[in-house]
């Protein structure tokens, strides 16, 4: 009896499995899903410049784009003077990526394929690529899961010395002020209605914002640096120390984590930031309201542990534990929470 509940419950696993990645891939493929990626551009102009500084790099290369979507990259890589692109994506959304690649001329080079990168050959006479194109991202820079992917690409086909756009990453965390309407203490007495469940529910979720770099109440601190040409499948897991020092007077009801990565060679090197300082992209901001506010003065420190990993529920998702500490003049305040992050669909849609 045990067996079978065993096995019930990995065969539940494996479905839900299936029915999420269904879902994802179905979701991606919507066309104002895409708008909103292509219309995003500080990206967009990222990339652009990364492929375009270093043509040199490209010029009579084959190269790899990961999740390709509507093939953007694909088509800078050939602009650039790529020998051969392929294309590869699993969702339905390659169908429009092959008449993009008529529409433009550039079917002698681009080749589109339709799968998981994990379970796709090569076209006939290509056993390695000299690049490897991988907007791997996604919100809090892990979710999405596609950086497992992009690490299966690197380790089967990518040739020695070849590059990877982007090559590395880093993540950020800091402390910020709040906005009217924004703190959990709304729901407390909304309307003369008790919505403490609400209150709770939010206490445990992540949530993207667009932020106002005037909310900033610290400095940034580094929480993780990842290598591309190195990472594991593991390398999302974090767990590290973080010390943030105030800047000025006020209340701290959240945190927030944002990201830059960079891509390019030296000097031509490109950094693509989702700092409240950068212009706007679709990753947002991460933030992570605490149950009670902070009162901070400048040079104050809050310290903690950030700690970071996919979730159990979610293929797509990610699972936070942060603790903080502040020592303020009057009070000493400590606490830890736990947090999930299980978007998919990009903000606003």
């Amino acid at each position: 009896m045990e067996n079978q509940a065993e096995n019930a419950a990995t065969g539940d696993c494996v479905r839900d499995y299936r029915v999420q990645q269904e879902l994802y891939y179905k979701m991606y493929s919507r066309l104002e899903v895409q708008e909103w990626l292509v219309k995003d551009a500080a990206r967009n102009a990222a990339y652009r410049q990364a492929i375009g500084w270093n043509k040199a790099a490209f010029r009579g290369k084959t190269v790899l784009d990961v999740g390709c979507g509507l093939g953007m990259l694909s088509l800078l890589a050939a602009e650039a003077g790529a020998r051969r692109v392929i294309a590869v994506d699993a969702a339905r959304i390659v169908e429009y990526t092959r008449h993009i690649a008529v529409d433009n001329s550039y079917t002698n080079v681009i080749t589109v394929l339709r799968g998981k990168v994990e379970d796709i050959e090569l076209p006939e006479g290509i056993e390695k690529v000299d690049i490897i194109l991988c907007d791997w991202m996604g919100y809090c820079l892990f979710s999405g899961n596609m950086l497992e992917s992009l690490i299966f690409a690197r380790d089967k086909w990518l040739a020695p010395g070849g590059l990877i756009y982007p090559d590395c990453a880093h993540l950020y965390l800091g402390a910020i002020s709040g906005q009217a309407g924004e703190d959990l203490e709304q729901w407390n007495d909304l309307y003369d209605i008790n919505m403490g469940a609400i209150r709770r529910r939010c206490e445990g979720t992540a949530v993207l914002k667009r932020l106002d770099a005037r909310q900033l109440m610290s400095k940034v601190v580094l929480v993780k640096t990842l290598d591309l040409y190195t990472a594991t499948p593991y390398s999302c897991l974090t767990r590290t120390h973080y010390e943030l020092k105030v800047t000025r007077s006020g209340h701290v009801p959240a945190l927030f984590a944002c990201f830059d990565v960079g891509m390019g060679q030296y000097p031509r090197r490109v950094w693509l930031s989702t700092s409240p300082h950068a212009p706007w992209t679709h990753w947002n901001q991460t933030v992570f309201h605490l149950r009670s506010p902070l009162t901070v003065e400048p040079e104050q420190l809050i310290r903690g542990v950030f700690s970071l990993k996919p979730s159990l529920k979610s293929i797509y998702g990610l699972e936070f534990d942060i603790s903080f500490e502040h020592k303020g003049s009057e009070k000493r305040a400590m606490g830890r929470q736990d947090y999930s992050l299980d978007y998919i669909l990009p903000q606003g849609l």
